[in-house]
């Protein structure tokens, strides 16, 4: 049996295809071990891809969702033979499965994480008992196969001209964040250092040179991390990871110098206090501070990543989150206008933080455009439409000036972050 997996466009974002479709690379791999085919249909890039879908020939296509996707993935399934079934999974079917299998064209949708939940739908599908609904829950990563790279062109997955990968070393986040939803839920679970060490080998036997560690926080265990950062020193490829800024020491940057590591990226979220304390996030301004003059002192660029407009936020924060910038000093900036997205606290419950009014179409909720841009997908009294594009533009071109001074300045990511838009 063939399978077709999907990575749709998006549209919203300058660059799409910077990074092979991770999510889709597992499942192929879970496909391939069952002993059925499997195919990585990418449709990002900028190409036809309307074309492309008539071209694709297979006995059943999967397709990814997160929700500023939602309405492309919509048009894709209805464009897809009508003969076949069509599953969906990913970030918004996780959260919002009736709005999924009441509003795409699909025989399945696919809850949590895929591995194991694909597995069980092609069997249900060999015997024709194929059922709405697969909750893949959270699975054991030591028993799942490595990703099936063989799969995709590695040359079309060159930022920069560096054939780059993504590489996880666990699943999960033990932090609560109030922005924030997590396919892969708050359980944190680890792979084995030597599994990891073996596919980042096999990365490099494909020809890939650069790493992009996806982990939500690849230091919440910092004696797991050093260890992987020695294993890691004999190969010679670079790598940038994402950390929390509570787990910074100088022992393990100076490690992970000598192993490789040539960027490392922080949720700083906020230089406002009240900011932190409303997201929930447990760090405060003097711990991100900290952190990203300790990487730098070390020779490590460093990339901060900021939300803007979450409930509360008003000119004085922002303000104070320049303030903060102009502090620390970061060599590159993302900054996301926040949106409440279906499986965060705030979603369910807008109410309590003065939402009054949330938008209907999917398609708004994306946190980073091109050059920046964003549309606003929810009111509250203080943070009227206006407002939130007036408060956006201030960080942002304060940020920029900023970070115009550094080097290894490079104004805004044009990739999403895997922990709020999660494919796996």
């Amino acid at each position: 049996m063939k399978i077709a997996l999907i990575n749709p466009p998006s549209p919203y974002l300058a660059n799409d295809s910077a990074y092979p479709p991770s999510g889709l690379m597992y499942l192929s791999a879970s496909i391939e071990e069952m002993g059925h085919s499997a195919v990585i249909i990418d449709l990002t890039g900028g190409i036809n891809w309307e074309d492309k879908l008539y071209e694709i020939e297979a006995d059943l296509f999967g397709i990814t969702c997160v929700t500023p996707n939602f309405n492309t993935v919509r048009k894709i399934a209805e464009l897809l033979p009508h003969d076949r079934p069509i599953v969906i999974g990913g970030a918004h079917p996780t959260f919002l499965p009736e709005d999924t299998l009441n509003n795409i064209r699909c025989s399945a949708i696919v809850r949590g994480e895929g591995e194991i939940a694909i597995k069980n739908l092609l069997k249900d599908y060999e015997f024709g008992k194929l059922k709405k609904i697969y909750d893949g829950g959270l699975v054991n990563i030591d028993q799942i196969p490595k990703p099936a790279r063989h799969l995709i062109d590695l040359h079309k997955y060159s930022p920069g001209g560096v054939k780059t990968t993504p590489i996880y070393t666990s699943r999960g986040c033990s932090f609560n964040c109030m922005f924030c939803s997590k396919v892969t839920g708050r359980n944190y679970r680890a792979m084995p250092i030597n599994r990891i060490i073996e596919e980042v080998k096999e990365v490099i036997d494909l020809g890939f040179d650069y790493l992009l560690f996806g982990d939500d926080n690849i230091g919440i265990d910092d004696e797991r991390l050093r260890h992987l950062l020695n294993e890691l020193k004999p190969l010679g490829i670079k790598f940038r990871l994402n950390q929390d800024v509570r787990n910074i020491s100088e022992e393990t940057l100076s490690l992970a110098v000598s192993a490789g590591c040539t960027e490392i990226s922080f949720g700083i979220e906020s230089g406002s206090e009240m900011m932190l304390r409303l997201m929930n996030k447990k760090t405060s301004v003097k711990d991100n501070i900290k952190a990203i003059q300790l990487t730098k002192k070390h020779g490590i660029s460093t990339k901060a990543y900021f939300v803007v407009n979450f409930p509360g936020e008003d000119e004085t924060t922002v303000r104070e989150t320049l303030d903060f910038a102009q502090i620390a000093k970061p060599d590159k900036f993302l900054v996301s206008a926040f949106a409440p997205l279906p499986g965060s606290p705030i979603f369910h419950n807008p109410q309590k933080y003065g939402i009054t009014w949330m938008s209907k179409d999917w398609s708004d909720y994306y946190l980073v455009g091109k050059d920046g841009s964003f549309k606003p997908c929810f009111r509250t009294a203080e943070l009227t439409f206006e407002k939130q594009i007036y408060l956006h533009d201030l960080l942002y071109n304060g940020l920029k000036q900023i970070c115009l001074e550094s080097p290894k300045h490079k104004p805004i990511s044009l990739n999403l972050r895997e922990n709020r838009y999660a494919n796996i």
